[in-house]
């Protein structure tokens, strides 16, 4: 990767009137060749020399197959200073393997990693640190559970949290289950309520793990679903230097009740553990026009546990994300009408952080301007399976949320009259993208809607998106075909084409919800196409990965 090319591309598109000069930079690595064939970032850091430290993971294909991460630090220019292969090896007697989270901390990268030992009859999680400066590499035992201790939680599936991480697009974002059938992304605010249905099967264990924005302590939350039909939560809360503050086993009774995790989130100083979970007692079944369920926040510190159960009056939510901003504890999520399967707006909770009641609670329609976004018209119809993606805050302390129509599509197999039977296919589908901005005090400015129809494979790696917020505008990174859709009443669409003819969009949406687009990248510039979910923000510039076979290349985007 020492030859670098720098493309400055300032285009204007002629499609529609939407097509504005987004002033951008583009810099290409060249093309290079490694033997992991699929690989993707997942971590970069700033080395605090204006260069930047990317972490890929890898799994190489072959008689011994080998999968790990390589770290690889960058000067400012794209030029390769340094290298470094971690690879993830275990000796025979330590059986399944599974990344609970890859993150930094203080001047270390932490890969934490849980296996069961055969010789050890023990489930094992332990902390690989990797130095950012000199990739000295350090092992540290965090917690273990004997094969008597697990019995008695419940059971223990490492296999099964090793195919939801897989499913991950981020390894810590602190949310609890599996994908399911018509919930396969995590965050899915889908109102068919199936995946909660099968959510606490007996010895179905769940994990989560999160770390807080000021990166100064982590938690890990192992919930084991008992015979006896109980829930026990063993949680962990550890500082920087992994040391272990918290370690506590909470127990939920769910005879009377379905219980429902939903995800964890940290306390700015890094002593609380804030759980939020979602439950449907059995005294609110036999109530009429209500609605059947609560939720729930849990807060655990070294002293003490406290809880406090809100419920969303007359709507339906089918999932909130737990937000620690300031001294803020807020929680967020799309609602709709009780009885209604479409989403109608936005749901806002503000909690106060120490006594955990419910302070402000609003519910904010999708704007007309929305509709109009998606439908052309006002229409009765509103949004299912919208699946969280980003969260960012704007200068004036406004909050901007996004997420995608995502969800899974199949057909039915067919058995031939030899006798033969003719497999179905599945179809993961990643749609239209919703942007929505809100105030300080949980009241709606703006929200958007772009109209998007793409499929690809369960990671979804060239379709879906990338966005980011600079100064304020919020901006999306969209591989599409090269024809933008023109749709009725001034709108557009983009459309889905095959891999390695993509063509990489750029949409900007300003403070006051107005947005324009750009083409920046040609299929036909590029030797390879680039990974636009994947997509890593530093500073002002986003970084891509572009896969095309063996080949590879880098990409930095800069606003």
């Amino acid at each position: 990767m020492k030859k670098i090319i720098y493309l400055f591309l300032i285009t204007l598109l002629s499609i529609s009137s939407f097509a504005q000069n987004i002033p951008f930079k583009i810099q290409k690595s060249e093309v290079f060749k490694d033997e992991y064939g699929e690989s993707q970032i997942v971590l970069s850091e700033e080395d605090g020399r204006g260069g930047i430290l990317i972490v890929r993971s890898y799994k190489s294909s072959g008689i011994s197959p080998n999968s790990g991460y390589y770290f690889e630090h960058y000067d400012g220019n794209l030029k390769l200073l340094n290298e470094y292969d971690f690879q993830i090896k275990h000796p025979v007697s330590q059986k399944t393997p599974v990344v609970l989270g890859i993150f930094r901390i203080e001047n270390k990268i932490r890969i934490i990693e849980m296996f069961y030992d055969l010789n050890e009859k023990s489930y094992i999680c332990i902390a690989n640190s990797i130095s950012v400066s000199d990739f000295a590499l350090e092992k540290k035992e965090l917690f273990r559970f004997t094969r008597d201790e697990i019995k008695e939680y419940g059971g223990l599936s490492l296999s099964e949290t090793f195919y939801q991480n897989a499913n991950m697009k981020s390894l810590i974002n602190g949310s609890f289950g599996a994908p399911s059938e018509e919930s396969p992304f995590l965050f899915n605010f889908s109102l068919s309520g199936k995946s909660e249905k099968n959510s606490s099967s007996s010895g179905n264990t769940k994990m989560a793990l999160v770390v807080n924005k000021e990166q100064n302590t982590f938690s890990i939350v192992l919930n084991f679903n008992k015979k006896d039909h109980s829930d026990i939560l063993k949680i962990y809360l550890f500082d920087n230097q992994l040391n272990k503050k918290i370690e506590r086993d909470f127990t939920k009774d769910t005879n009377d009740r379905k219980y429902i995790l939903q995800n964890i989130e940290l306390s700015k100083d890094g002593n609380s553990i804030y759980l939020l979970s979602k439950s449907y007692p059995k005294e609110m079944k036999e109530k009429e026009n209500e609605v059947k369920y609560q939720f729930e926040i849990t807060k655990f510190t070294q002293d003490k546990v406290e809880s406090q159960i809100f419920d969303t009056k007359e709507h339906f939510i089918g999932s909130l994300k737990t937000i620690v901003k300031d001294e803020k504890l807020i929680c967020i999520g799309f609602y709709s009408d009780q009885y209604d399967k479409r989403y109608k707006g936005i749901s806002y909770f503000e909690l106060d952080s120490l006594t955990l009641q419910v302070k402000t609670s609003k519910f904010n329609v999708f704007s007309e301007q929305f509709i109009l976004d998606k439908y052309g018209k006002i229409k009765n119809k509103e949004l299912k399976y919208l699946t969280f993606k980003n969260l960012f805050t704007t200068e004036n302390n406004e909050l901007i949320f996004n997420a995608e129509e995502s969800y899974i599509t199949s057909t039915a197999g067919n058995y031939s009259t030899s006798g033969g039977y003719s497999g179905g296919r599945t179809y993961y589908n990643y749609d239209d993208v919703v942007s929505i901005k809100i105030d300080e005090e949980g009241n709606l400015l703006w929200s958007r809607n772009i109209n998007k129809r793409q499929t690809g494979d369960e990671l979804g790696s060239f379709v879906s998106y990338t966005s980011t917020l600079i100064n304020n505008d919020v901006y999306f990174f969209i591989n599409a075909s090269e024809k933008i859709k023109n749709l009725e009443n001034n709108r557009i669409e983009f459309r889905d084409t095959r891999k390695n003819k993509y063509n990489l969009n750029l949409i900007r949406i300003n403070p006051n919800g107005d947005f324009d687009y750009q083409e920046i990248l040609d299929d036909e510039e590029n030797e390879v196409p680039f990974m636009v979910s994947n997509g890593i923000k530093f500073g002002n510039s986003v970084f891509f990965l572009g896969k095309k076979g063996t080949k590879k290349q880098l990409l930095k985007v800069s606003i």
